[in-house]
């Protein structure tokens, strides 16, 4: 896969975004794109120059790391490890401007699939629009 980082939001994440958690998940269109975008380091993976996954993040200095966030692999390319991938490489781009702690606010019912990439669940569970999310932190070295 071949992944491409923006500074802007690339319309390339909004189709991947909109495809994956509006139309297949269910959540609101209103708020899938947010005050966070213009802040955001967006990457974007192709494969034969097709999309195929994304994620974005930024300091959020509520939490005094890096979020990772708005991570998407579109249906036909699931289950190849570009999750992992994608992830992966908003992690080295994080560790590129010095970060050292990344955080994920994770869908409850992938929470496994971040453990896997060496995330720790923390917190309580709460509710984004109705499903079950969790904090989890991995430390960059």
């Amino acid at each position: 896969m071949e992944i491409k980082v923006y500074d802007k939001l690339p319309v390339y994440a909004v189709e991947i975004r909109m495809q994956v958690f509006v139309k297949e998940q269910g959540f609101s269109k209103d708020l899938e794109l947010d005050e966070n975008e213009q802040k955001a380091t967006h990457l974007v993976g192709f494969i034969d120059g097709h999309l195929a996954a994304t994620s974005r993040f930024f300091f959020d200095e509520s939490r005094g790391a890096y979020l990772i966030s708005r991570i998407a692999v579109v249906k036909e390319q699931r289950g190849k490890g570009l999750g992992g991938k994608i992830v992966k490489a908003a992690e080295d781009e994080i560790i590129k401007l010095g970060g050292k702690t990344a955080v994920i606010h994770a869908q409850l019912r992938v929470k496994e699939f971040y453990e896997s990439l060496g995330y720790k669940a923390y917190g309580e569970i709460d509710l984004e629009e109705g499903v079950e999310h969790i904090m989890m932190k991995k430390a960059l070295t």
